[in-house]
């Protein structure tokens, strides 16, 4: 079972070019809290160091079961079962129209 936490469809497509599925938004989206803290200035502009709070309220891990999940936070929580999207397709405009595989941030 895939469950997608991103707020738009995602679409597997084969190597032959034509969809192989498509996962709908599940209706919730996981977002990670930043966590912001001083780093000085430079040439007197503010700088600050930003990091996600991979300890948010995530979902169980469960045999079987699979979440998609965007990049950031697939590299800041690093579990097996969060998937992200990848070697994407985009269409002539350059929009993400679907993927090939998926991966997991190790």
């Amino acid at each position: 079972m895939i469950i997608n936490l991103t707020p738009h469809p995602v679409t597997v497509v084969g190597d032959s070019g034509t969809v192989t599925f498509t996962v709908p938004p599940s209706g919730k989206i996981l977002r990670l809290p930043e966590a912001v803290s001083p780093a000085g200035d430079v040439g007197g502009v503010p700088v600050v160091r930003k990091a996600l709070d991979p300890a948010a309220d995530l979902p169980p891990y469960q045999e079987g079961i699979y979440y998609i999940v965007s990049l950031p936070v697939a590299q800041a929580v690093r579990r097996e079962d969060f998937l992200v999207p990848d070697d994407l397709i985009r269409d002539e405009k350059g929009q993400v129209i679907g993927c090939r595989r998926f991966a997991v941030v190790a």
